[in-house]
């Protein structure tokens, strides 16, 4: 029988199943690779518990406008009603105070004229043709100062929003002047809508595209707001502000809202090619002029991701 057995099994065999070898021999739990893997895993965990305490999230109120100088933009009306019969000016115009703008024609206010005219001649006495002669002057005068329209200030002629022949009511605009007197930095206007726009606070920066500027590869010019105004601004207070009817009502139509208005100035940056400071050292940065057309991003909130965690996980707590 032992021998059958022999026959059947191997010796090899046989003597693997009288001594089990390799008990003692350490059995590998884990690979280099594992090793590896279990490394990157515990590396992002870190940096995602760096990133919940020291990065953030941020809120931005966006908004558009105009950069302009520090002088800001006028407009010239007038007292009277009456139909403009000459224009003087055109855009682009160098004007100074006390320059004839427009020359308008008043139906009645010429009419009394004439009629005081008339009346010299039919004066009974020379007592009678001074005081109506006086009465003359005066009416000639009214006429002058009813149908000449002058500027009252130094600058130049932005916008003329009259023509030939239109017929204007007064203190309606007949001209945008963009005044040069007492030119200092560059500043401008920035309209946010009211939900955002009443959480900004003065010394907040701003990263502004303006028209025609590349951000990505130039990056964003750099403002600080410099007040912010206490109540939603009219369509009306935004025109004047800004010098131009087609503007304001661009921009009231493209932010769809009620409108908070910023004031920012420029940070100057003697270093730079603009002479102001950009987001970045790298890519051209044009020179900036007044009248330019701007977006802008305000950051209104900044905090850490673990705080919105936090916050979530206490509200979620309150609904159980």
């Amino acid at each position: 029988m032992r021998q059958q057995n022999s026959q059947i099994f191997s010796q090899e065999a046989l003597d693997k199943l009288r001594s089990p070898e390799k008990l003692d021999t350490m059995l590998p739990i884990t690979t280099p690779v594992s090793w590896m893997a279990l490394i990157a895993i515990l590396v992002l965990l870190f940096a995602v518990v760096l990133w919940s305490i020291y990065g953030a999230f941020t809120v931005k109120a966006d908004g558009m406008g105009l950069i302009m100088d520090s002088a800001g933009v006028m407009n010239v009306s007038h007292i009277a009603n009456g139909k403009i019969a000459h224009l003087y000016v055109q855009p682009g115009m160098k004007i100074k105070k006390g320059d004839l703008i427009a020359h308008m024609e008043q139906a009645t206010q010429s009419a009394d004229t004439r009629m005081a005219q008339y009346g010299m001649g039919l004066a009974s006495s020379d007592r009678d043709a001074m005081g109506r002669a006086y009465q003359y002057d005066a009416k000639r005068y009214q006429q002058d100062v009813a149908e000449d329209v002058y500027s009252d200030y130094d600058g130049i002629v932005d916008e003329v929003m009259v023509d030939v022949g239109t017929m204007v009511s007064a203190g309606t605009p007949i001209c945008a002047v963009r005044m040069t007197q007492n030119r200092e930095d560059m500043t401008g206007l920035l309209y946010i809508p009211v939900d955002k726009g009443k959480r900004v606070e003065a010394g907040m920066t701003i990263q502004l595209a303006p028209n025609g500027a590349d951000t990505s590869q130039s990056g964003s010019l750099i403002g600080v707001v410099r007040s912010v105004s206490q109540y939603p601004i009219t369509a009306q207070g935004i025109q004047q502000h800004l010098g131009n009817a087609q503007l304001a009502q661009w921009i009231l139509q493209a932010q769809n809202s009620s409108l908070m208005e910023v004031t920012f100035d420029l940070v100057k940056d003697a270093d730079d090619k603009s002479g102001y400071l950009w987001t970045s050292k790298v890519g051209e940065h044009k020179m900036i002029t007044p009248g330019s057309f701007c977006t802008g991003s305000i950051i209104i909130e900044r905090k850490p991701p673990i705080e919105k965690v936090f916050y979530k996980l206490s509200q979620w707590l309150r609904s159980r």
